[in-house]
């Protein structure tokens, strides 16, 4: 039995929907807020995340972030906004699927399973195997590896998590609060922290390393010369 963890904090809606989704043959388990669904995805055993895009305490985009970090799970956005720009926006962040407000519970079930097929098969191999080479540095995303000039390099996993977020959003500025909460967490640490493995992690890019730049009064981005090339 697939798990999915819906994140919602309609109360109503909540309930109408997990029990749809328990009826449907899956286990569901709720969180109402970011905080609390981050806490349920680490504890494990999650197949499928259903993520209201505009929790109370977090934006959805700062939760995909976070989730995608560290996994592939697949991930369904929720949202009451409808124009195409928040579609981008939400599939740019990590998200598989998108779906609008008020939820059709037939629509939703529908993708819950389009989604876990795809999982199950291409898609979960291709997360598996993306591979993203920039300069000397190449990256197998899901595998959570790193070659520097043909070498294994060994990454902590908070160093790992903030190199996947650079290479997700490379080009982009990012705040030091974002990749504090990101990475280390909301009770992760002061800036202090953030910028010592920030500076752990260009050691170990060698050369590239410099390709994390410091933006002053805002946080960090990683350059890239041109699209790195992707496997």
């Amino acid at each position: 039995m697939e798990t999915v963890l819906l994140i919602e904090d309609d109360r109503s809606l909540a309930r109408e929907l997990s029990a749809k989704i328990q009826g449907a043959g899956y286990k569901c388990v709720c969180a109402s807020d970011a905080r609390s669904g981050l806490e349920a995805f680490k504890q494990g055993g999650v197949e499928l995340v259903l993520l209201d895009l505009g929790l109370p305490d977090r934006d959805g985009e700062h939760v995909l972030e976070v989730i995608r970090a560290s996994s592939a799970v697949p991930i369904v956005g929720l949202t009451a906004r409808r124009t195409g720009n928040d579609k981008v926006k939400a599939l740019d962040a990590g998200a598989d699927d998108y779906v609008v407000k008020p939820v059709w519970s037939g629509e939703l079930l529908a993708r819950i399973r389009a989604v876990l097929r795809r999982s199950g098969g291409v898609n979960a191999q291709k997360a598996t195997e993306e591979v993203v080479r920039f300069g000397q540095v190449t990256v197998w995303m899901g595998k959570h590896r790193v070659e520097v000039a043909g070498r294994d390099v060994h990454l902590t996993p908070t160093e790992m998590g903030l190199l996947l977020i650079f290479v997700r959003r490379r080009g982009q500025a990012l705040s030091r609060e974002r990749l504090m909460d990101a990475v280390l967490g909301p009770d992760g640490g002061a800036l202090e922290a953030l910028q010592s493995h920030v500076s752990r992690l260009r050691k170990k890019l060698g050369a590239d390393g410099t390709r994390i730049e410091t933006l002053w009064g805002v946080g960090y981005r990683l350059r890239v010369d041109a699209d790195p090339e992707e496997g």
